[in-house]
């Protein structure tokens, strides 16, 4: 929910500018707007706010202490913040029902050590009058975005870059940021954005701003690597009952709403089993929402429709997104990601949530992260074989052989050869395990895949004021999967193997359906069928030419190959269109 922005120093906007910037962000919170404006302070705080949790003027932000001397903006929910309310009685006086003031009062009494104790998903900070300090958080996997942007001795912060730039901050892009998705298709993948000097916190960290000296100190509060090691030795019963356990507090927390909620349904094991907890924690069926595509390749709302029962198909909402206007949408996605983004398939997502809003769903579940947690993707089954082979060793780094969406490298000749020179800087990723597939896990959720999707389906879902939820990232579930033995996740027969075991019992049809659907293959089919003179009329246009980054010869000859035929990555062209499309829009 919600969205975040503030000021932090000697440098204060004045109040018009910075609401004018607060309210660039009002698709984030369309219910309601906050201010707390002291120049005196060094301190200006805006908050928009969708309505979740006590829907009453009682969640309005900025909170304020009862004393006045903290004051809290915070984008997120605190799923338990009921059993929080409840450790806190006695310590701490409450006069609402918000989980905003949960989360304040428990900072109050635990300092930085209460975000051991919160499970949810979250970026805030906290104004402390008293000390002059300003403590920033997110969450452990980065659920919630916060970006920031430092200049003399002061610090800028927003839910989205567009708050960031609306207050000022120059639009300078980052070469560094932009060699690294042309040549290795990464992105996301450190604290870095495509702006120059504009960040964004960790996952899991914690920050100190402290306006005496002007200093920015981080800290991180969780890491994944902890979790290592906790099961090696679990019985299969005692880990089948454990993740039983796990998926349906962590799916029946995130219940926890004042307005209507919705599930996100494809084929998939993944959704099909948060649709089964679901209905078993309601004791009934629940609005459900798909996406479908004209072609039956990719088509999946087929099979959805052939086991829901006539109950079910009730409340279940598609949706179609026109082929040929994905070229067309990529333009205002520009605009709500901030930055370059993943691709048709997120476009074709994004269709979704108009969805939901047409039938008056505010809050959505979505399956994401179980292929990380519990190995699903194709690409670890190398890694497994690596693991059987040979025997491993503890590594520091290594680099990706493949981009991030795993298909093969762009081509370094399509790339300008100075470009190139100019650019020396390897991606580099830890590998702290003695296993190859825990390792590429770790990559996924820490540094790739995760990172890049979270930001997608963030600012997809927030344009349409919708909080996307997401049980599988529920941390004690993602260290408790993370921790298992491989052979829970991956064998010779079958991935995710812990959940197609526990789920075979109630989702038989679904377990047996072992094929996944990938979209990349749709996108190749999109872009050929329908976008060719698109592409080219970018790729030909002035400003395109113009930019260094492209050996343009080259480039050409590759996509008219493309064209003709030849391969299935359509990646490198993805790029092209993204990166000009975004110097349109945010440098140009």
């Amino acid at each position: 929910m919600c969205a975040i922005i503030g000021v932090f120093g000697k440098e204060m906007p004045n109040q018009r500018q910075f609401e004018q910037a607060r309210d660039t962000m009002e698709h984030r919170g369309p219910n309601d707007a906050g201010l707390y404006y002291m120049p005196g302070e060094g301190v200006a705080l805006g908050f928009r706010r969708l309505s979740i949790i006590d829907l009453s003027e009682a969640g309005h932000q900025p909170f304020s202490s009862a004393d006045g001397r903290f004051v809290v903006v915070f984008n997120g929910e605190i799923y338990n913040y009921l059993e929080l309310r409840k450790e806190l009685s006695g310590l701490y006086v409450f006069k609402t029902e918000t989980d905003t003031e949960v989360l304040l009062a428990s900072f109050i009494v635990w300092g930085a050590g209460c975000l051991q104790k919160l499970n949810g998903m979250f970026a805030f900070t906290i104004w402390d009058s008293k000390e002059r300090k300003l403590f920033c958080a997110r969450d452990r996997l980065g659920i919630k975005p916060f970006f920031y942007f430092l200049k003399n001795s002061t610090l800028y912060f927003s839910s989205e870059i567009k708050g960031l730039l609306a207050l000022g901050v120059p639009r300078i892009p980052n070469e560094d940021v932009i060699f690294e998705y042309l040549s290795y298709g990464m992105y996301d993948h450190t604290e870095e954005t495509f702006f120059g000097g504009i960040k964004q916190l960790k996952a899991g960290y914690y920050a100190v701003f402290d306006s005496q000296d002007g200093s920015f100190e981080f800290k991180q509060y969780w890491t994944l690597k902890n979790s290592i090691g906790k099961n090696d030795y679990i019985q299969k019963q005692e880990a089948h009952e454990a993740f039983k356990a796990l998926m349906r507090d962590s799916i029946m927390l995130r219940f926890r709403s004042d307005v209507p909620v919705g599930i996100i349904l494809s084929s998939g094991l993944d959704s099909n089993s948060l649709l089964y907890y679901s209905k078993n924690i309601l004791g009934g069926d629940i609005d459900t929402f798909s996406m479908c595509y004209r072609s039956e390749e990719f088509n999946e709302c087929g099979l959805i429709g052939d086991y829901l029962t006539d109950a079910q198909r009730k409340k279940w909402h598609t949706v179609t997104p026109e082929p040929s206007r994905a070229i067309e949408e990529a333009l205002p996605m520009n605009k709500t990601q901030d930055q370059p983004f993943g691709g048709i398939p997120t476009i074709a997502m994004a269709h979704l949530y108009p969805l939901a809003d047409h039938n008056n769903v505010t809050v959505l579940l979505s399956g994401q992260g179980l292929d990380e947690l519990l190995g699903g993707y194709r690409y670890y089954y190398p890694e497994y074989e690596k693991d059987k082979s040979l025997a491993p060793t503890v590594r520091k780094v290594s680099s990706l052989p493949v981009s991030q969406d795993m298909t093969p490298l762009i081509d370094a000749n399509i790339l300008d050869r100075h470009f190139i020179a100019r650019h020396t800087r390897r991606v580099l990723f830890e590998e702290p395990f003695n296993s190859h597939v825990l390792n590429a896990q770790y990559r996924d959720i820490v540094y790739t895949k995760l990172p890049r999707a979270l930001r997608f389906n963030d600012h997809i879902s927030m344009a349409w004021g919708k909080e996307l939820r997401l049980p599988y990232l529920d941390y004690r579930l993602v260290e408790f999967c993370f921790s298992l033995p491989v052979e829970y996740k991956i064998n010779e027969h079958s991935q995710k193997v812990l959940a197609r075991e526990v789920m075979s019992e109630y989702l038989p049809h679904i377990v047996e359906n072992t094929q996944k659907k990938t979209f990349s293959a749709a996108q190749n089919e999109w872009l050929r069928t329908y976008h060719k003179e698109a592409i080219y009329h970018i790729v030909n246009s002035t400003s395109f030419k113009k930019r260094e980054y492209w050996n343009h010869a080259a480039l050409l000859s590759k996509i008219n190959r493309f064209f003709a035929g030849e391969g299935n990555n359509s990646f490198f062209l993805w790029q092209c269109i993204n990166l000009e499309l975004w110097f349109r829009e945010f440098i140009d």
